[in-house]
């Protein structure tokens, strides 16, 4: 074999050990954990939320009034996106399930999924050191935006980002919401209570 076919296929190894390290690292890098989910028991992992073209996570706690405001907030603007946006909620709680699922029995939030996540393991991966925490994945599960805390009027800036995760950019133009209601630039929507700070997940 010649001196310039040894150095050809030399590079070529070289180049696909580098995908092969890029990818392994990838997939490394990508958090996961297994999640007990309410009602139905089952266990579910960080790629099990990743459905649609929008997926919202929202690490909460039954103890942080800011997250009822912002559970609400999103039950009503996952109803207007349903079918492009997928929101799950994993609640951060240490008293236990049944503390979690007494709450939800009492606010009967229409979310897709509700986790309990007693032991902290999300917010440690996803380096979410408060309540609520809001996080956006797109479908190939890369984060796209990220929120803490919830106040009135924060309804608006969680639908435009959405929306530039589902439909891309639309300047100059709002899109119109299944259900006919505007959004983005100029959006009407129905505000929560005025809520103030958050609490530490640590």
């Amino acid at each position: 074999m010649s001196k310039l076919k040894t150095i050809n296929l030399l590079v070529i190894i070289a180049f696909l050990l580098s995908i092969s390290v890029g990818v392994h690292a990838q997939e490394e890098e990508r958090p996961d954990f297994s999640l007990i989910e309410y009602k139905s028991g089952k266990r579910h992992s960080f790629k099990d939320i990743l459905t649609t073209k929008v997926n919202v996570m929202i690490i909460t706690s039954t103890t942080c009034g800011s997250c009822i405001s912002e559970l609400k907030a999103m039950d009503w603007i996952r109803a207007k996106y349903k079918g492009d946006m997928s929101v799950t909620a994993v609640f951060i709680d240490r008293r236990g399930e049944s503390r979690v699922y007494g709450y939800l029995k009492y606010y009967n939030f229409d979310l897709d999924k509700f986790l309990v996540d007693p032991g902290g393991a999300v917010p440690s991966r996803f380096a979410a050191p408060t309540v609520p925490t809001m996080i956006m994945f797109d479908k190939k599960g890369n984060e796209r935006f990220r929120k803490t805390g919830f106040t009135a009027g924060d309804e608006s800036l969680i639908i435009t980002k959405a929306e530039e995760i589902m439909y891309g950019k639309r300047k100059g133009e709002g899109r119109r919401a299944k259900g006919g209601a505007k959004t983005s630039e100029g959006a009407q929507v129905a505000p929560g209570p005025k809520t103030s700070g958050c609490a530490s997940t640590g």
